[in-house]
Formats: structure tokens, sequence, C-alpha cells
């Protein structure tokens, strides 16, 4: 063991301490609270972060989420292996002593804690934003995933973790970092391996390679009708999407395509513009370049390789959604670089014979 490796592991302890000092009291009662349309690491991080509070200080935990889950691989993670979740409409806040937020922050705007409500637990992998206030506060944006930390806490805390949590923690650190490529560490690593050796193999399969409905593969069409390109740029304005999930679906399937290092989608959900920003250029900021794209900064954020933000556009015309996006992928091109652009369609209609 290494000497950058044993002074983690003494945070680590610290850590627990301080977490000790505050969960460890009677008759008490956790709301664990993730971010809007939780993805596999907000959802196995809260499912680790249950399990933790409650085998090590007995108290009585719920996960609660605003908007839906909807991706075929996180509904998949959340009925194979049985995370207990509640809507956050449901929640009645008085029976709850302490409130943790987790893979999210105070103010960020993508999570549904009401403003009035404070903050207790805060475990986090995104940058720290300003006027961030917890009793316990762990925000380390230089790991891969939230999950990773979970992961440290549960093996300082010397608890046997079962093969479902090892399995949503596995999975987490996987989808989070794209297989160990974007933006994880030693520690990532560490933990990913950790886990991955007490995971169920066939049930993590089955997560990985769902069945998809009809409706992704007519999504999927619409997409790629809708899909622009200039050098290495690649834009989408999908139009109406079912959930804000499937943006960042399209946003990271562009990405993919050759000599493209920056990918930009945007869907149309209810009454908001919902925006997903990806690159391969690992040393870009692309939380902070997203965030001059939203009106609202606390709509936006993300890490260097990866962000998403949101629109509110209210009640407006179908022309005034199209204004707006046709504006955007202006401004996407010039943060690029690009003062003009003239945007090519990614696939071209047939000729007539």
């Amino acid at each position: 063991m290494n000497n950058k490796t044993c002074e983690n592991n003494s945070i680590v302890i610290a850590n627990l301490e301080s977490l000790d000092q505050l969960c460890r009291k009677k008759n008490v009662k956790l709301l664990i609270v993730l971010h809007d349309n939780p993805d596999p690491d907000a959802l196995a991080s809260g499912f680790g972060l249950k399990y933790l509070i409650e085998k090590r200080y007995a108290v009585q935990t719920s996960i609660a989420y605003g908007g839906m889950i909807s991706r075929a691989e996180n509904l998949a993670m959340v009925k194979s292996l049985k995370i207990p979740l509640k809507n956050i409409n449901r929640i009645k806040y008085s029976a709850y002593d302490c409130v943790a937020l987790l893979d999210t922050q105070p103010g960020a705007g993508n999570n549904s804690l009401p403003s009035d409500k404070g903050c207790d637990l805060l475990i986090d992998h995104h940058p720290i934003r300003r006027g961030e206030k917890a009793r316990f506060s762990l925000i380390e944006p230089h790991v891969g995933s939230t999950a990773t930390m979970i992961i440290e806490l549960l093996v300082a805390s010397e608890l046997d973790i079962p093969t479902d949590l090892a399995t949503a923690l596995a999975y987490a650190i996987r989808s989070e970092t794209q297989d160990l490529g974007r933006e994880a560490n030693e520690r990532d690593v560490r933990a990913y391996f950790t886990v991955y050796t007490k995971a169920s193999m066939k049930k993590l399969s089955q997560i990985i390679n769902p069945k998809l409905s009809h409706s992704y593969f007519v999504l999927l069409s619409q997409t790629l009708k809708q899909t622009r390109i200039f050098r290495h740029l690649i834009c989408a304005h999908i139009g109406k999407v079912p959930s804000p999930e499937i943006v960042a679906e399209m946003a990271d399937l562009l990405l993919r395509h050759k000599r493209i290092s920056w990918s930009f989608c945007t869907g149309r959900f209810k009454k908001d513009l919902i925006l997903s920003m990806r690159t391969t250029n690992v040393r870009s900021d692309a939380g902070r370049l997203i965030k001059k794209l939203v009106p609202d900064e606390k709509n936006a954020g993300g890490h260097g390789t990866f962000a998403g933000g949101i629109i509110r556009l209210g009640t407006v015309a179908r022309k005034d959604f199209e204004t707006a996006e046709d504006q955007l992928s202006q401004k996407f091109a010039k943060l690029m670089g690009y003062e003009k652009v003239e945007w090519k369609k990614l696939i071209a209609p047939p000729e007539d014979d």
C-alpha cells in the first residue's frame, strides 16, 4: 500500500467518524434525496448510503427522487436489484429528522428538495457550489463517481456488502466513468474492483443489456434525422422527448461518431428545454461551458467532459422553441471558436432516381 493510498484511507476513516457524530442518535429518521431523474450513480449511492446508515446506526432511512426514471438500463437496475425508492411528491418532511443530498447539492437546480429545507448530510463528486452548507459535507470533484466515496465508507465501516448492493455500485462506476475510461482515477478503479468481485454477473449483464421498447427506436430515428455536423462538432435538437434522460443518452451516442470531439443535444420535455454536452477532450471543462448557454447558472453543471442543463421556457409557441434551439446551435459553435457555421445534415435525404 503506497503513501497516497494510506493517506486516503486515513481521510475516509476521519469522514466516517464525522458521520458517526451526526448519525449516532436515538430515534432518528433520515431522508436521502437524489437528484431529479436519477442516473445509476445516484441510484446506487443512495442504495449504499441507506444500507450503511441502517446497519451502522440503526437509523430508519428512505430514498426519494424527483422527476422520473425511464432509461431502460436504469429501470432494469431498480427492478432487478430491488432498490427502494419513493417519489419526492409523496414525502412528508415532518416525518424526518435529517435530510441528505446525494450526487447533487443545495441550489444546484437539479433536485426537488424545497429551498426552505436544510441539508444535514451532503455527498457529491461535482464541483463545490457557492453557498453549500451541511452539517456533514463530503464533496470530492476529483473522483469519477459518488459511488466511489460510498464504497470507501462501506469498506471503512467493515460492513459486508450484499450482492445486489455490490452489483448496483459496480454498475454505477462503470456507467458514470464509461468503463473507467472517463474521469476515473485510482480510487475509482480500486472501489470498482472491491464491489465487482461481489456482484452478480447475471444481473449486471441484464442491466447493461436491457430490452428496448419500440418507442426507443422511433426516437433514435428522430434524433438521427435532426443531427447536424460541422467539422469536429455534432449537434441534435431532438424535439419532444418522453423523458429528460434520453437527451444525455443521445449525446453519448453521437460522440462516438468518427472524428467528432464535441456533441451537444437538446430535447423538449414539458415546459423545459433539456441540454446535454459531451466531449472527448479531457482538458476541457464542459461544466463551465454549458453554464454560458443557460440563462440561470444554477440550472446547469457538470464535469470536465460531460455536463447538462435546463432552460425554463414556460408556455411558449413551437416557433419559440425552434428559435431557442437555433440560437443554442450558434452559441455552442461560438464557444468552440467558430463565428460562422454551416451545419450539415448527418443523414442526407436520398436523391430522387
